[in-house]
């Protein structure tokens, strides 16, 4: 049922004559001009240097505070052939860190091997059983990358058995940092970094780089991957870092990614930043998110073809097993989602639920319902519950359940995200006061998911020309976001669903004798509602669609606002109890028989009504959907619904239990028949002999029924006690004339015209 509201914000608006007059500075679009006005870049120079950025913007990385300690200390146990290992995280952000700093301290002839912290066994972060582990085994130094800023405890055992560790981290700096040798961030207390915006593999690249110089930049590639995967801000120098290491990636001789992008089908030439974040970094987070992350290292560092394979095959099968358990646990917490959607805040908890994916699942849930979502898992042998946390905009998650933290086992996060696990008795208590807490932040926030549009364009500016200049504002990311772009008063035609499980949407906007292919992904919903082909305004993403060298622009589409009102057609549709399930609509009946049956299992927050010509018609706010249920019995009966709620959308339905259409209307031959059937029987029982008039005039019981009330209506018998007679000597009259046959002509009417004609000739019924 598409109910939803959004809100759709375009962004400051910009001087034209200023726009015009860059695009004619440029050679390029308007449209590209509005753009670069919109990103503060004023003037072609400007612009000119964000296309290209200058790899000076890959600073001097002797500018962290405690950089050059710590290349110190790591050199010194370089050369005293001390064992080095360097510590790292789970996620695409942390392997890729660890892979750089092992590979830069292996080059310097460093005794060096790296450690990935098991999700489930040690989690994120510094943990002081690992620490005895690597130090049991001769470690005399540890080097953290992705992770480290937190780790006070785990941190001051190691320096207690006598072995230094050097952090570099990007997460947020406590009050007091960790008693580390040194402490490489970009937010440092004590000195700030020029790009404060680092991921952990732009910092652990920073220190390869101030360990080996120029060398340094051949690990711009995985920089790139931690930098584009973590979701940094894609200025300064992280902008720098994911543009070059793009370009490094396209011709990359490193076998792990060669061989993980052939195993992905993925061409090296064609690598963007959405190839990093759709393609590269799911696989590589999914092996962390269930199990052992090393294997990632392993691929991004070894030079065995053989072994490359062999791991790429295992990361990916690895995905494929992330991606079915997701479906599965989405599934079950989009059914408990449902009851829930009218708290503040959704708290899903069940047993057993893979806590690897939680993050994951929480994202859809927040997609679909747009509400804040904590997802939980049960592990009854430990008496624990863990999960994640996703919000939306305008939503502080963290300052919601941070008020509980003293009654939780752990806790940790941002505005957007947090993680957490409670005590298993603590989940009722908590579920009841986080939603309390969740209901007073939520207080002035609007419900609407918002768009924030870039630019609307012109319908006459959409080419390829266009979106090639668009595209050299890449890489997109944080605050250099892909331009979602609004397209006024278009017309879908072509309408399918598409796809293996038929969940996509595809369509052609038509405008001015032109056309524009569009697809929206796991929308096949839209294709109900938008086959009526209103008009419409669109937002999206504009691409070009590149097909055995032919190429064609698309749009990616987001959301639809129509322009006039919408006519869904749900007439094959079986009428069932999830239809009633729905939220903020209203439920039309003409039948009182089908109203009794389904008005007791209409959701609590819908309305209903018997259309009849007792009742006058309710007023329902502005957008409410209506859904006509069953067939009126007169298609007059239908107009005046029609003429009343045509602004709202429209969902028919038009259930028809009767089927007078396909019966059809008795020929004169059967009346006839069946008159000298009773002039033969004379006295007709109904409870007795009805099987057998059925059976004798091969007709099924309700058309008998008609028949035989016209022919009392007319006269021709009588009825009493239950019992049939013939009246002797009738008046002659005309079957037609009888209110009984011209109701079951209307009947009919009503189901050929609103039942069994095309979608095409009822919306051309609609409109006359």
């Amino acid at each position: 049922m598409q109910n939803k509201k959004t809100v759709w914000k375009l962004n400051k608006q910009i001087d034209e004559a200023k726009r015009d007059q860059l695009a004619s500075e440029l050679g390029r679009s308007k449209t590209f001009a509005e753009l670069c006005l919109k990103r503060g870049l004023e003037t072609k120079e400007a612009v000119e240097q964000f296309i290209t950025p200058s790899m000076d913007l890959i600073g001097d990385p002797f500018l962290f505070y405690d950089m050059e300690k710590a290349v110190e200390r790591i050199m010194a146990a370089v050369e005293s052939h001390e064992q080095i290992t360097v510590y790292g995280d789970y996620d695409a952000d942390g392997v890729t860190s660890t892979a750089i700093l092992y590979e830069a301290i292996e080059l310097l002839g460093g005794q060096v091997d790296y450690f990935i912290p098991n999700r489930f066994k040690e989690g994120y972060g510094p943990n002081v059983e690992a620490f005895d582990q690597l130090i049991d085994n001769g470690t005399h130094l540890i080097v953290t990358v992705d992770n480290g800023v937190s780790g006070h405890e785990a941190i001051s055992h190691a320096r207690s058995r006598g072995v230094d560790v050097i952090v570099t981290d990007h997460h947020e700096c406590p009050d007091v940092l960790p008693e580390a040798y040194a402490v490489i961030h970009p937010r440092h207390p004590e000195q700030h970094y020029t790009t404060p915006d680092l991921s952990g593999a732009g910092v652990s690249m920073k220190m390869a780089q101030a360990l080996l110089g120029e060398n340094s930049m051949e690990f711009l590639e995985l920089a790139a991957i931690g930098t584009i995967a973590d979701l940094v801000s894609l200025t300064g120098e992280n902008r720098a870092i994911a543009y070059y290491g793009l370009k490094v990636l396209q011709q990359t001789q490193r076998l792990g990614l060669i061989t993980l992008m052939q195993a992905s089908n993925i061409k090296p030439d064609s690598v963007d930043e959405e190839t990093v974040g759709f393609q590269l970094a799911p696989p590589i987070n999914a092996v962390g998110r269930l199990g052992d992350a090393s294997l990632v290292v392993d691929l991004l560092t070894t030079f065995d073809e053989e072994k490359a394979v062999k791991l790429s095959h295992e990361i990916l099968a690895k995905n494929d097993e992330r991606k079915a358990i997701v479906e599965a646990i989405t599934e079950e917490a989009m059914i408990m989602a449902e009851d829930k959607k009218n708290q503040s805040l959704m708290v899903l908890a069940k047993k057993n639920w893979h806590e690897g994916v939680l993050g994951i699942v929480a994202s859809k849930i927040t997609e679909k319902f747009h509400k804040p979502v904590l997802v939980l898992t049960v592990n009854e042998s430990e008496n624990k519950i863990k999960g994640s946390g996703r919000s939306i905009e305008g939503f502080n998650l963290y300052e919601c359940v941070n008020d509980f933290r003293d009654k939780l086992q752990s806790f940790g996060g941002h505005e957007m995200a947090c993680g957490l696990s409670l005590d298993r008795s603590y989940l009722s208590e908590f579920t009841e006061e986080v939603n309390k807490k969740a209901e007073q932040l939520s207080g002035s926030l609007k419900s609407e998911k918002t768009f924030h549009i870039a630019t609307e364009i012109d319908w006459r500016d959409i080419d390829t020309q266009t979106i090639e200049d668009i595209e050299q504002l890449k890489p997109f990311g944080q605050d250099n976001t892909k331009p979602l772009v609004k397209i006024g008063s278009v017309f879908p035609e072509n309408t399918k669903k598409i796809g293996a499980n038929q969940t996509h949407f595809k369509a052609t906007l038509q405008k001015d004798d032109s056309q524009l292919d569009m697809i929206a992904f796991n929308s096949a919903d839209w294709s109900d509602i938008l086959k009526s082909s209103p008009e419409i305004d669109i937002i999206g993403y504009l691409s070009i669609n590149e097909w055995n060298g032919f190429r064609k622009v698309q749009l990616q589409a987001l959301d639809y606002k129509s322009k006039e009102p919408l006519i869904i057609d749900q007439r094959k549709s079986a009428i069932q109890d999830k239809m009633f399930k729905a939220s903020n609509v209203h439920f039309i009946f003409f039948q009182k028989a089908i109203a009794a049956q389904w008005t007791p299992r209409i959701d609590s927050g819908s309305t209903h009504q018997i259309a009849d010509s007792e009742s006058e018609l309710k007023e329902i706010p502005s957008g409410t959907p209506i859904i006509i249920v069953d067939t009126p019995e007169d298609v007059e009966h239908f107009k005046s619904i029609y003429q009343t709620y045509q602004s709202h959308p429209i969902y028919l339905y038009f259930h028809s239990p009767n089927d007078y259409y396909l019966k059809g209307m008795p020929k004169k031959q059967h009346f006839q028949k069946l008159y000298k059937w009773l002039m033969k029987k004379q006295e007709v029982v109904l409870s007795k002999d009805t099987k057998h008039m059925v059976k004798s005039m091969n007709l099924d019981k309700d058309t008998l029924k008609f028949m035989l009330m016209v022919f009392l209506e007319n006269e021709f018998v009588t009825m009493e006690d239950g019992k049939l007679s013939l009246v002797s000597n009738p008046s002659k009259k005309q079957l037609e004339d009888t209110l009984t046959y011209k109701k079951r002509l209307k009947q009919i009417e009503a189901e050929e015209v609103l039942v069994y004609s095309s979608f095409k000739e009822l919306l051309a019924y609609l409109k006359k």
